[in-house]
């Protein structure tokens, strides 16, 4: 019979082999059957076989004959071409390049996430399950020589089913050829990082592509071993240099920058156990990161299939199982020791500061990054060409239509997957969807099956119960690998498609044969998918996917709770500048325009603002409180001027732009000296519009390190303002050195008041702060327009130690604090302040109260007081642009802006309109309102804003009229609701601001 395709072997051998009948016949003393795996050694005869030859098979047999490996072997000797002849030395060689690889770089990710005591015993559990499932292959393999590979095996294994083989042979295929895809561009990458994307990304894939095809080229394993031992001793000396080079910097990358997340803050901190908090999602994903760089088993049927001695295959398993438990362990657990939880990146090449270790580490994996995929075309290529030439010379001779067959037959294989990766748009995440189908059977599923099918043989009927304990324990042990698998088939399967929906809805899919670079970058990705991405045998973000980055892409599963971290201080000051970054896919999702609560987003405080008595109204996309059921409007104004208020502004879209173009960029798009901005300083600015100087959206700025910025910007012109970014970062002369992230889902509040200082310095000393400097500082030292990280642990949050972003400023004129807080911890910390303070300190605040204090304040409010047509000389915001940049420009609208800021005597234009402060008597003048002169009624302006002052008992209001009639006390008419009321131009703000300014020295002013 045959299996797959047709091939004859001799009759019988006497001395290789024995009868099936004869096979087939129970010990005389202990009546067992054959080969027991848990002794894992021979018991001086043949094992038994499945149910005797399968239906399908590559050899004919019979009852009265069975292949041996010895025949095999003799069949081949008079051959020019050998295949059987492969030492377990050289199979080690193999194994070794297989496993030793850029995935080992991950594994300090996983112990942060862990741990270093749990991660360093997953990786000894994990490295062990896979040794005894890759000596149930091995012993599957030595009952049946004639298996070429898996897909032979699977068809065996499930009763000789041809579907099964075909089905098999598709999932082989697919998982070997997506992994060249991977292997194509990740040689582009490093192309594009070692030549700062020198060349379009396709060309750089092309041409690896062509290297691995000219390497592929060996027919026999004996050939590629030896390529295969260069490799994986080069890429021990990466790893082994990334951690030395790791230990000999006086700080990883991004230390104390606050970094995309703002948790790359403190000195690098090493957790013995998981965090408290740590999700089951994550601790999960951090052990699927360390197990799929173990799965492997797909490949050793093709490998014991070309070994002279297979019986000596476990000797090369072992050796390559105990070098990787000691590479694994020590290589994670000492970068882990030196990056810290939250400075660690995967893979750990990310966190070398110094651009010269980091690339010169990583240029020792180019035999891997090549390898790899040779190793997985060489395995498709000789399945593919076996079943074409069995029985034929070409097999195992020099012929012409051999050799030009053998490379066809690769250089299709290698056509196939530059194209698959260049062309599909999701391509990591269709990575991710084959481990999780293709991993279930070939890493567990299989050989849980396997070891009973073996078990039935050898034991016969009641073979669970025939041994005892022993047997029903290894039964026991098969099932839940068994299981493993089908969780992995159905779970993981399930969270890969949903990221691949969600990546379309969110707009972040990339693009096909795109020349953008894609140079390898320090992201704080998924965990999953840096293990499949760079295990690069083993497929796949996030996150992405972000990714990705931590806490950035809340759609991937683990990807926030993974980043939990327990960090031990904040705000030193930050030493390595960060290397160029790539611009980064939105992880974000999109603000809804529309009115209907169906539709609106909620920010985390949305049920502790229904707890409250919150009067919910559609606000810039999101459904915000108005105002609370304790409190009128005009009573919470009140309230935040003589006590304090807690203000969501968790609507509001925060980013974080770091890279040596960041400056660039901002110094392009905002009229502020950014150079001149101190760490840990802010200033309020604008988005410029180029050429009219419009502006696009007014923010406020924050330098958190040598080349990393926090900006706040509206709800509102979410859309429209990353759009925008979006543009003037493609614009940039190079793109790729700055790495743009927005901050879903984090969550912003603002204190405000005069007791805000007191509830919050009470607050962080009641915290669970993680040292005694950071519980002792005094906020009177922190000044208006300054901020610093706070690493705390709330007890009522169900997560570790996290870092919250103290702001000083705020949006009513009165002292206070602007906090931006971890997505975990957003409702705790809340709850933590207001039970902290009490009710008689503090009380919630909505938009109504929030929209007369800023008004009183003499604040805008963009879209109404402030639009794209208004420049920042019209709106009154002359002071953003900073001497420094007077003079030389370079901002977008400088032509019209300088020229603005100079009245026509001097050369300049001036302000075609002021905006100006307006009382008004009789009824409350309205946006839309209005002013003319008071003499004439000629119209010379309009009221963009206005309302009732609580404070001051009078109607205010903010507009913009003729220059000229800007100057203060000067009277004009407001038409209020068909009538012409009494109007005077006022200075603002309306009501004296209460700053803490450090030029004040210790009072508000």
């Amino acid at each position: 019979m045959a299996l797959g395709r047709k091939s004859k072997v001799a009759a019988d051998d006497s001395n290789n082999t024995a009868s099936l009948d004869e096979m087939r016949e129970p010990h005389p003393e202990t009546g067992v059957y054959g080969y027991d795996v848990e002794k894992t050694e021979e018991r001086g005869r043949k094992m038994s076989r499945l149910g005797g030859p399968s239906a399908i098979g590559i050899t004919d047999i019979d009852d009265e004959s069975v292949v041996s490996v010895g025949k095999l072997v003799a069949m081949e000797a008079s051959n020019a071409i050998k295949y059987r002849t492969c030492s377990w030395q050289k199979t080690a060689a193999l194994l070794f390049s297989e496993y030793i690889c850029l995935a080992i770089m991950s594994f300090p990710y996983s112990y942060s996430v862990l741990g270093l005591v749990p991660g360093l015993i997953v990786t000894i559990v994990v490295a062990l399950f896979v040794l005894y499932t890759s000596l149930i292959v091995w012993e599957f393999c030595i009952r049946h020589p004639e298996i070429r590979d898996v897909c032979d095996l699977g068809q065996m294994l499930y009763y000789g089913w041809t579907w099964v083989w075909y089905v098999t042979a598709a999932m082989f295929l697919l998982n070997n050829t997506f992994i060249q895809g991977l292997h194509v561009l990740t040689g582009a990458k490093y192309l594009n990082t070692m030549t700062d994307g020198a060349v379009c990304t396709i060309g750089f894939s092309a041409v690896v592509a062509v290297i691995s095809w000219f390497c592929s080229l060996p027919r026999t394993f004996d050939t590629l071993s030896k390529i295969a031992t260069l490799s994986a001793f080069f890429t021990f000396v990466s790893v082994l240099l990334a951690a030395i080079f790791a230990g000999l910097e006086d700080h990883p990358k991004g230390y104390n920058t606050g970094g995309p997340s703002g948790t790359l803050v403190g000195e690098p901190n090493v957790l013995v156990v998981a965090a408290t908090g740590t999700t089951f999602i994550s601790g999960m994903n951090a052990f699927l990161n360390i197990s799929y760089t173990f799965i492997g088993q797909i490949t050793l049927p093709s490998f014991i299939a070309e070994m002279k001695e297979p019986k000596d295959f476990p000797k090369a398993l072992w050796a390559v199982t105990i070098a990787e438990i000691i590479v694994f362990s020590i290589v994670g657990a000492v970068i882990y020791a030196f990056t810290g939880t939250q400075y660690n990146t995967a893979p750990a090449f990310g966190s070398l500061g110094n651009e010269v270790y980091l690339k010169v580490s990583f240029s020792f994996m180019i035999p891997t990054l090549i390898f790899l995929g040779v190793l997985y075309a060489s395995v498709s290529a000789r399945f593919i060409f076996f079943r074409i030439f069995e029985d034929t010379r070409h097999k195992g001779e020099h012929t012409v239509v051999g050799w030009a067959s053998w490379a066809g037959i690769l250089a299709v294989t290698w056509v196939v997957a530059f194209i698959i990766a260049e062309v599909i748009p999701f391509f990591s995440d269709l990575l991710s969807l084959m481990s999780s189908l293709f991993d279930s059977f070939f890493g567990f599923i299989f050989w849980g099956t396997a070891y009973m099918r073996m078990r039935q043989a050898d034991y016969g009927p009641g073979w669970v119960t025939k041994r005892g304990i022993r047997g029903i324990g290894g039964f026991a042990l098969n099932v839940f690998i068994i299981l493993i698998g089908l969780y992995m088939l159905t779970a993981g399967t399930y969270a890969t498609v949903q990221s691949i929906i969600d990546n379309y809805h969110a707009g972040i899919v990339g693009g096909s044969f795109t020349c953008k670079s894609n140079a390898f970058t320090c992201q704080r990705m998924n965990q999953v998918s840096w293990a499949n991405v760079l295990k690069a045998c083993h497929r796949h973000p996030q996150s992405s996917r972000w990714a990705t980055t931590l806490y950035s892409d809340s759609r991937t599963i683990g990807s926030l709770a993974s980043r939990r971290q327990l960090l031990l201080e904040a705000n030193r000051t930050p030493k390595p500048p960060l290397r160029p970054q790539p611009v980064r896919s939105l992880q974000c999702r999109h603000a809804s325009t529309g009115q209907g609560t169906d539709t609106l987003r909620r920010t985390a405080l949305h049920e502790l603002h229904l707890q409250h008595g919150g009067k919910m109204v559609p606000f810039g996309g999101f459904s915000m409180p108005v105002q609370y059921s304790d409190l009128s409007v005009g009573d919470s104004h009140k309230w935040t001027r003589e006590k304090a208020s807690l203000f969501d502004v968790g609507h509001m879209v925060q980013h974080r732009l770091s890279g040596p173009a960041a400056s660039l960029l901002l110094e392009k798009v905002t009229p502020s000296s950014i150079t001149a901005l101190e760490d840990y300083r802010s200033t309020l600015s604008c988005l410029l519009h180029p050429g009219t100087g419009g502006i696009v959206d007014d923010t406020v700025i924050t330098r958190l390190g040598p080349e990393t910025f926090y900006l706040v910007t509206n709800a509102a012109c979410r859309d429209k303002d990353l759009a925008y970014l979006k543009e003037q970062i493609a614009d940039l002369p190079n793109p790729s050195h700055i790495d743009w992230q927005v901050l879903d889902d984090w969550g912003l509040v603002a204190l405000q008041g005069p007791l805000s200082a007191p509830i919050l310095q009470d607050a962080l000393v009641r915290a669970e702060a993680t040292d005694l400097e950071q519980r002792d500082f005094d906020l009177q030292t922190l000044y208006f327009g300054q901020c610093k990280h706070f690493i705390l642990k709330v007890p009522s949050s169900d997560g570790g130690p996290a870092p919250i972003l103290v702001s000083r400023g705020g949006y009513t004129g009165e002292d206070g604090f602007e906090i931006s807080i971890p997505p975990f911890m957003t409702q705790a910390f809340t709850e933590y302040l207001f039970k902290s303070a009490g009710p008689e300190k503090l009380r919630f605040a909505g938009l109504g109260a929030r929209d007369s204090l800023r008004l009183e304040a003499g604040m805008c409010l963009y879209g109404h007081d402030l639009n794209d047509e208004t420049t920042p000389v019209e709106g009154g915001l002359s002071w953003v642009v900073h001497k420094d940049r007077r003079v030389g420009g370079g901002f977008h609208g400088a032509e019209v802006i300088l020229r603005q800021l100079k009245p026509a005597k001097d050369g300049g234009t001036g302000p075609a309109k002021r905006r100006v402060g307006l009382i008004v008597d009789g009824a409350p003048a309205r946006e839309g309102a209005q002013i003319v002169r008071e003499d004439n009624g000629e119209e010379i302006g309009t009221v963009t804003s206005g309302c009732p002052s609580p404070t001051l008992g009078k109607n205010i209001a903010m507009g913009y009229v003729k220059s000229g009639m800007h100057k203060a006390g000067t009277e004009v008419g407001v038409i209020v609701r068909g009538k012409r009321r009494k109007g005077v131009i006022t200075k603002m703000p309306f009501v004296k601001s209460q700053y803490w300014k450090q030029a004040a020295g210790t009072s508000p002013g």
